[in-house]
C-alpha cells in the first residue's frame, strides 16, 4: 500500500465532510482519528487544519490551475485536490509524494477523475499559487480570513491587534483540562487559571474518566469569575453541554443548588446525562434565556454564557471563518443584550457575562451602560467594562468575561 494513503484519504473525508456538509472538524477529529497511532493522527489532524485555515489560498490556486470554479467539481474530487494543495503549498510536502499518493486516492475514489487530478496538482507543484492581492485584502488572504473579518477587528483593536489575534488564531491550541477534586496533580498549571492544566494525552490517557474535564482555559476561568461559594443559589442560563455548571458544583464542593437551563430539550437530556455520568447533582431544566422561569431574589449568582459567533475558537474550529456572515455579530449581539437585560432582572448578588468571541457587537457593546466591571484575577487584559482573553494574549481561546456586583 501507498506509504500515507489512508492518512490523507481520511483527512479528504474530513475536510469533505466540515466544508460541503456542515459538520464540525473538532468533532470529527476525536472521532475519526480514535485508534490511530500517533504519528499518523498528528499527520491527518495537521493536515485537515491546514487545508480548512488556507482554504481561500487553496481554491485560489486550484481554481487557476484546473481553469475552471473549484465549486463545479465533484465533491470528493474537490477534498482530494484540497489536502493535497494543502501539502504541496503549506505542509512542505516533496511535490512528486504529494501528487503520487493524491493520484492514487483518486484511483480509489474517482478512477475517471485521476487524470485531472494528476495535470491540476502538476501545475500547482510548478506554479505554486497566483500573487496575493496588494493592501488589506492580501493580509486578510495570506491569514486565510474573509476580509470583512479583518476589517471588523481592525476597527476595533487597530491594524497590528487584529492580526496577531488571527496570526495566533491559526496555531494549534494546547490540550488543557480541568482537573476535578482529588484528581492527582499532573500537567503544565495554566497560568492566572486555577485547575486547568496542559497535557499530554499521555498522561489523560492515565487518568479515571471521572477525574477531569477537557475544556480550554478561557472556559475554565468562566467558572473562576462566578466564584460560588458553598451552600449559594445559581443558574447558568445557556448551559449545554454542561462543562461550566459542572465546574460550578465542583467549585462549591457539591453544597450548592446548581440549576443548568438550556433552551433545547434535547441539548438539556444529553448535558443532564454528562453531569450524572460524572457524579454531579446538577438539576436541568429546559427554559429560554430571554424569559428565565426563577423568581427574582431567588439567585445569589448567574452565569449567562451566551451563543455567539465563535470566533475565539478558532484553533479548535477554523470553519467558522467560512460559515460567518457579517451580519451575524450585530445580530446576536440584540439577542445578547435582550438575555443579558432578562438576566439582570433576576437581582442575583453576582451576575456573569461571557462570550467565546471577540467582535465588538458581541462583548463590550452588549454590557455597555450596565454597570459590569471587569472580573479580578483573569489572565488577558482589560477592554471596556470587561476582560478579554485571547491566543495572541496568552494561552487560551477568545473569550469575553464582564461581572455585574449588587
Amino acid at each position: 500500500m501507498t506509504a500515507g494513503l489512508e492518512e490523507r484519504r481520511l483527512a479528504a473525508k474530513i475536510v469533505r465532510r466540515v466544508l460541503d456538509e456542515g459538520a464540525y472538524s473538532n468533532v470529527l477529529l476525536r472521532r475519526e482519528l480514535e485508534g490511530l497511532d500517533p504519528r499518523s493522527r498528528g499527520f491527518s489532524h495537521r493536515l485537515v487544519l491546514t487545508t480548512i485555515r488556507m482554504l481561500l489560498r487553496i481554491d485560489r490556486a486550484l481554481a487557476a490551475a484546473a481553469d475552471r470554479p473549484i465549486a463545479s467539481l465533484d465533491p470528493e474530487v474537490r477534498a482530494l485536490l484540497r489536502v493535497a494543495a494543502a501539502e504541496l503549498l503549506f505542509l512542505g510536502t516533496p511535490s512528486r509524494a504529494a501528487v503520487h499518493v493524491a493520484v492514487t486516492a483518486a484511483k480509489l475514489e474517482r478512477p475517471r477523475a485521476a487524470g485531472f487530478v494528476n495535470a491540476v496538482l502538476r501545475r500547482v507543484a510548478a506554479e505554486g499559487e497566483p500573487p496575493l492581492p496588494r493592501g488589506r485584502a492580501g493580509t486578510a488572504l495570506a491569514l486565510g480570513f474573509p476580509e470583512w473579518i479583518l476589517d471588523r477587528l481592525v476597527a476595533q483593536w487597530g491594524e497590528d491587534e487584529a492580526v496577531a489575534f488571527l496570526e495566533a488564531s491559526n496555531t494549534e491550541a494546547p490540550l488543557v483540562v480541568r482537573l476535578r477534586p482529588g484528581a492527582p496533580r499532573i500537567g503544565e498549571p495554566v497560568p492566572g487559571v486555577p485547575d486547568a492544566v496542559g497535557v499530554s494525552r499521555t498522561e489523560l490517557d492515565a487518568l479515571a474518566a471521572d477525574a477531569y474535564v477537557v475544556a480550554d482555559a478561557a472556559s475554565i476561568a468562566v467558572g473562576h469569575a462566578v466564584g460560588v461559594r458553598a451552600g449559594e443559589r445559581l443558574v447558568d442560563l445557556a448551559a449545554a453541554p454542561g462543562g461550566k455548571a459542572l465546574h460550578l458544583w465542583d467549585a462549591a464542593g457539591g453544597t450548592a443548588f446548581v440549576v443548568a437551563m438550556d433552551r433545547h430539550a434535547r441539548r438539556a437530556a444529553s448535558g443532564r446525562r454528562r453531569t450524572r455520568r460524572l457524579g454531579a447533582g446538577v438539576r436541568w431544566v429546559v427554559g429560554d434565556a430571554r424569559r428565565p422561569p426563577f423568581r427574582p431574589g431567588t439567585l445569589d449568582r448567574v452565569l449567562l454564557d451566551a451563543p455567539c459567533t465563535g470566533l475565539g475558537t478558532l484553533r479548535r474550529r477554523p470553519e467558522i471563518r467560512h460559515r460567518l456572515e457579517p451580519s451575524a455579530p450585530r445580530r446576536l449581539g440584540r439577542l445578547q443584550r435582550e438575555m443579558l437585560e432578562a438576566a439582570l432582572e433576576l437581582g442575583a448578588r453576582r451576575l456573569v457575562y461571557s462570550v467565546c468571541t471577540v467582535f465588538a457587537e458581541e462583548t463590550v457593546d452588549v454590557v455597555a451602560d450596565l454597570g459590569f466591571e471587569p472580573p479580578e484575577g483573569l489572565p488577558g487584559r482589560t477592554w471596556g467594562d470587561g476582560r478579554l482573553l485571547a491566543p495572541h494574549l496568552g494561552e487560551t481561546d477568545g473569550m469575553f468575561v464582564a461581572v455585574f456586583s449588587r
